[in-house]
C-alpha cells in the first residue's frame, strides 16, 4: 500500500519547481498549524487540532534569499502517524520539527518521535545510512509564555536522537515578525544546509572524508602560516585602505576583516576606528559583489574589534636596534637594506601583530565567548548582545599590567 501512496503523493503533490518539500512536525499542540499559516499569510490564524494532513506551498525569506518549501504539517493528535508517515516524507529534502517550550511533562515524548522521524526518513532515503543528509531545524515554539525550557535545554535533550544530522535550534515567539524576526534565519541556515549536500554528496561507495579540526594547533599554525605569507605581499596600508573604501579589496575573508580593524584601530584610535570599521564593512556588504548573500552583523564585528584592540594593546614596544653599539659601516648597511623593501610589499607593524597574536586567525575564536545560539540569534546580528560562556578579554585590566610593566623592569 505504500507504493501506492507514495506515487500518489508524488503525483498529486509534486515537489515545487526550484523549491523543496519538507515536512513540518511535532506532536500535537506544538504550534505546528499555527506557524504553518503564519508563513503562508504572514498572520496569526485561529486553528483547530489536525488529524489528517494540512499541505502548502509557503515562500519565505532565507536571510537575503527566499526558499519554497511544499510543506506538510500533520496532525500530531493521531498515534498512527509516526509509521504511517514513511510514504508521505520520502524524498524530504529537510525535517522542521516543533517543540513546545512549555510543555516539560511532554518533552521526552517529542524527543522519542523526533526520533522514530528521523530513522525512518533516512531508511527510506536514497542513502539509508546517511544521516548527515538530512538536515534539522528544531523551533523551539512559545518562548515568550511563562516559564519556558531554555533553548539549551531543548538542545541538549534533543542531542542523541539527532547525532550525525545537521540540526539548528531556535527560539520562536507569536510576536517575531515572518520576515524581519527569527525565521530568516532559520530559514537561511536550512536553505544551505540542503544547497551544500546537494552539491557535495559524497561517494556511497567510500566513507566520508574526516574534517580536520578547524580549531587545533596545527590547523592554527597552517592558517598564521598561510597569513604571513600573504601578509608579507599584500598591498601597502594605504592602498589597502584605499580599495576598502572604494569597494575594490582583492577578497573579502577573515584575513581581509581582521587587518581592516587592525589597520583602522592603529591609524584612528578605538573611538574612531570603531567607527569607521562598522560603516566601512556595513557600506561594502550592501554594494560588493563578493558580499552577495551575506548580510551585516553587529555583535560578530564587535567581537572581532575587541579581539584585535586588545592585541594591540598588549603587544610590547616594537624593537629597537643599540646603534651605539654599532659599526658605522654595519650601519649603513642596514640603511641600505632597509631602503631596498618597497614600501607598497611591507608591513612589518601588521606582520609583528600577526606573530604576537596567532588567535585572531582562528575564525572560530568567538565560540570560546558565545554559545551558537546566542551569536546566530537575530539580535545578535542586529545589535551588541553580550557574551554567554565568560566575558571578552578586559582592556581596562590589559592596560593596568602594561603601565605596571616598566616599573617592575627597572631596578
Amino acid at each position: 500500500m505504500s507504493l501506492a501512496i507514495r506515487r500518489l503523493v508524488d503525483r498529486i503533490y509534486p515537489r515545487p519547481e526550484n523549491g523543496y518539500k519538507i515536512p513540518l512536525l511535532g506532536i500535537d499542540s506544538a504550534g505546528k498549524t499555527t506557524l504553518l499559516y503564519r508563513l503562508k499569510t504572514g498572520e496569526i490564524v485561529t486553528t483547530i487540532p489536525t488529524i489528517g494532513f494540512n499541505i502548502e506551498t509557503i515562500r519565505v525569506r532565507a536571510d537575503r534569499r527566499h526558499i519554497t518549501i511544499m510543506c506538510w504539517d500533520s496532525g500530531g493528535c493521531s498515534k498512527f502517524t509516526t509509521s504511517f508517515m514513511r510514504p508521505y516524507t520520502s524524498g524530504s529534502d529537510a525535517l522542521i520539527w516543533l517543540v513546545d517550550s512549555c510543555d516539560r511533562e511532554r518533552l521526552v515524548e517529542s524527543v522519542e518521535e523526533l526520533g522514530r522521524h528521523i530513522s525512518i526518513m533516512v531508511a527510506s532515503s536514497a542513502n539509508p545510512t546517511r544521516r548527515d543528509a538530512l538536515p534539522v531545524l528544531i523551533l523551539a515554539t512559545k518562548q515568550d509564555m511563562a516559564n519556558p525550557m531554555s533553548v539549551d535545554q531543548i538542545r541538549t535533550r534533543c542531542a542523541k536522537v539527532t547525532e550525525g544530522s545537521p540540526i539548528f535550534v531556535l527560539g520562536t515567539t507569536l510576536k517575531d515578525s515572518v520576515p524581519e524576526g527569527a525565521f530568516p534565519e532559520a530559514f537561511g541556515w536550512l536553505l544551505t544546509q540542503i544547497e551544500n549536500i546537494r552539491a557535495g554528496k559524497p561517494s556511497q561507495s567510500a566513507p566520508a572524508p574526516v574534517i580536520p579540526d578547524p580549531r587545533s594547533a596545527t590547523a592554527l599554525e597552517t592558517k598564521l602560516n598561510e597569513w604571513l605569507l600573504r601578509a608579507e605581499s599584500d598591498s601597502s596600508p594605504d592602498e589597502f585602505l584605499r580599495q576598502f573604501e572604494t569597494i575594490s579589496l582583492p577578497a573579502w575573508d577573515h584575513y581581509t576583516h581582521i587587518r581592516i580593524a587592525y589597520l583602522l584601530l592603529t591609524v584612528y584610535g578605538r573611538q574612531k576606528g570603531k567607527n569607521m570599521i562598522f560603516d566601512g564593512i556595513e557600506k561594502y556588504i550592501s554594494q560588493s559583489e563578493q558580499t552577495r548573500g551575506r548580510t551585516f552583523h553587529v555583535t560578530m564585528t564587535y567581537f572581532w574589534i575587541q579581539m584585535v584592540h586588545f592585541g594591540i594593546r598588549s603587544m610590547p614596544p616594537a624593537p629597537l636596534f643599540d646603534t651605539a653599539s654599532m659599526s658605522e659601516a654595519s650601519s649603513m648597511q642596514t640603511l641600505v637594506e632597509v631602503e631596498k623593501v618597497p614600501p607598497e610589499t611591507s608591513d612589518d607593524d601588521f606582520l609583528r601583530f600577526l606573530l604576537l597574536n596567532p588567535f585572531v586567525a582562528d575564525g572560530n575564536l568567538w565560540a570560546e565567548y558565545y554559545s551558537n545560539e546566542v551569536m546566530m540569534n537575530p539580535e545578535a546580528k542586529a545589535g551588541m548582545v553580550f557574551p554567554d560562556k565568560k566575558p571578552l578579554p578586559n582592556l581596562v585590566a590589559r592596560e593596568t599590567v602594561s603601565s605596571v610593566q616598566p616599573s617592575q623592569g627597572s631596578k
